[in-house]
């Protein structure tokens, strides 16, 4: 059928039917083959690259993998693996502002459990610590609190002069934070 149809053509049609024929033949090659391998070529080309700047980033972590470590051992202290019973921690928070009340030279006239505040990676314990002494004392105190590594905080304090003392002594009303991790 292609041969009668060939055949029945001039030199000239036939030499535009081999060349149509042949364009038409590279368009297809193109379309079917061509197009797809390069397209997955280049998707290829794009993953390589990913996965290149992938192995870079790992290898500046491993690179620093000794540091990780050591970093990772100091603060490992202040992750708990599991929050112990609110009681128990309100109790052991209650007792370091105790000891650090004594070991500051400062009079605890009350240390209350407020409130707790949980949130998703932490848990917050809030005390309300009346305490009075020499106003160096309780400066000192307050600044112990604070860079104690058992993560404590005074959130607010109002201060006053204490009536019927001597000059130097002050009356200290405060709100102390508790920082659990886990």
């Amino acid at each position: 059928m292609i041969q009668k149809f060939v055949s029945g053509l001039s030199e000239k049609e036939r030499k535009v039917f081999y060349i149509t024929v042949l364009f038409v033949s590279l368009a297809l090659f193109d379309r079917l083959f061509i197009g797809p391998v390069l397209s997955h070529l280049e998707r290829l080309d794009l993953e390589i690259e990913k996965q290149k700047v992938d192995i870079l980033r790992d290898r500046r972590f491993l690179a620093y993998q000794d540091r990780i470590k050591k970093e990772s051992e100091i603060f490992s202290k202040y992750f708990s693996a599991a929050v112990p019973d609110d009681d128990v921690v309100n109790a052991q928070f209650l007792s370091l502002i105790e000891k650090l009340a004594t070991l500051g030279k400062v009079s605890l006239i009350k240390s209350n459990p407020s409130h707790t505040n949980k949130q998703e990676l932490f848990n917050e314990y809030f005390a309300s610590v009346d305490c009075n002494g020499n106003l160096e004392d309780v400066i000192s105190f307050m600044h112990t609190i604070n860079t104690t590594e058992e993560l404590l905080k005074v959130t607010k304090f109002n201060m006053s002069p204490r009536r019927g003392g001597s000059e130097n002594e002050v009356k200290v009303s405060m709100s102390v934070v508790k920082l659990i991790s886990h």
